[in-house]
């Protein structure tokens, strides 16, 4: 039967595995529920066929205006030249203002070619934004595969080591139980302190001889006159 210090020690190496499974749980519930990535590329996304919209928006009004102009264009040349009009001073407002369409028809041409050519760049824009949309959810969707699997290991390990801890402590008094949680609670998690060579292993503090073989015969919690921790032969 081990004795009140190895029990304690026992109990310490079971508490600190339980720790730690359980900030690895933590870790990995916190990133079964962070899909940043995903969120920003398909904002990505949102925002690339926004701009499209914007862009496609404005082309369409430019070639509504394209298709106006060219239509007073035609209008005003079968006016011009059908023989209809026949006095000087009308026949040249009408090419004046034929010569301002035809200059306005082509600022407007150069206006749709440069927007083509933004529609069609931003069009490309977009496909990437959804290619790596697609990417970054298969690596989530593969992610979340093995988050899924790793928690349900550490669970299953959780749930084995608290029922060893159970077993465990039924092997301590309850006043050795008060003082191990109490200190567990000062000495963040470090309640007992291996002895080596006379020196604690939690400060690092050589410790006098006497009290060195009160340790080394396990009979009772010694103290460390530094740390305060319980001290614990192998």
């Amino acid at each position: 039967m081990a004795g009140p210090v190895e029990a304690i020690y026992r109990l310490q190496s079971i508490d600190a595995e339980i720790d730690e499974k359980r900030g690895s749980l933590r870790s990995i519930e916190a990133e079964l529920a962070n899909n940043e990535d995903v969120l920003a590329a398909s904002e990505a996304v949102r925002a690339s066929e926004e701009t499209l919209r914007e862009l496609r928006s404005r082309l369409r009004s430019l070639e509504l205006d394209l298709g106006g102009v060219s239509g007073k264009i035609a209008a005003t040349e079968r006016a011009l030249y059908g023989g209809e009009v026949t006095n000087p001073k009308e026949l040249a407002g009408m090419e004046q203002e034929l010569d301002y369409l035809r200059r306005r028809r082509t600022a407007v041409e150069d206006d749709t070619l440069v927007l083509m050519g933004e529609v069609e760049a931003q069009e490309e824009k977009l496909q990437a934004a959804q290619e790596l949309l697609s990417r970054t959810e298969q690596r989530w969707r593969m992610a979340q595969t093995e988050f899924v699997k790793d928690a349900e290991e550490l669970r299953s390990r959780l749930a084995t080591l608290e029922a060893e801890r159970k077993e465990t402590a039924r092997g301590v008094s309850e006043g050795n139980l008060a003082v191990y949680e109490s200190l567990r609670r000062q000495k963040g998690g470090q309640a007992v302190a291996l002895l080596e060579d006379g020196v604690c292993q939690g400060c690092r503090v050589a410790l006098p001889t006497s009290l060195v073989q009160r340790v080394r015969r396990g009979s009772e919690l010694v103290h460390c006159g530094s740390c305060q921790r319980v001290l614990y032969s192998r």
